[in-house]
């Protein structure tokens, strides 16, 4: 989990930076650490995600899994250089989006 807050921070820091580029390879790492807490797919509209965080998130407080949202959505966007709806679902029912015209919101 350090070495997970880790890469978020250096991913937060790189996509500050308007002027900098992301940075793909943190953001690479987010993606391969994310999928201890979740698994994604693609449906056949590939601008749309379905993300379904697993049991090790259960615990997490609602502004924890809005970061988790947050830092998979930001990686997303760097590593395909757009953003993309990304629809996340827990414990059954949908949680939240992210959305390219209105940003990441809780949906529960």
């Amino acid at each position: 989990m350090k070495r997970l807050l880790l890469v978020l921070a250096t991913l937060a820091f790189s996509s500050q930076a308007s002027a900098v580029p992301c940075n793909k390879a943190a953001a690479q790492d987010v993606r391969k650490m994310m999928s201890e807490f979740a698994k994604w797919e693609l449906g056949s509209d590939t601008r749309k995600i379905k993300v379904t965080w697993n049991h090790k998130t259960d615990s997490q407080s609602v502004s924890g899994i809005l970061r988790l949202m947050t830092a998979f959505a930001d990686a997303d966007a760097c590593i395909m250089g757009y953003p993309r709806e990304i629809r996340f679902y827990r414990l059954g029912k949908q949680e939240g989006i992210a959305s390219p015209d209105y940003g990441i919101k809780l949906t529960n």
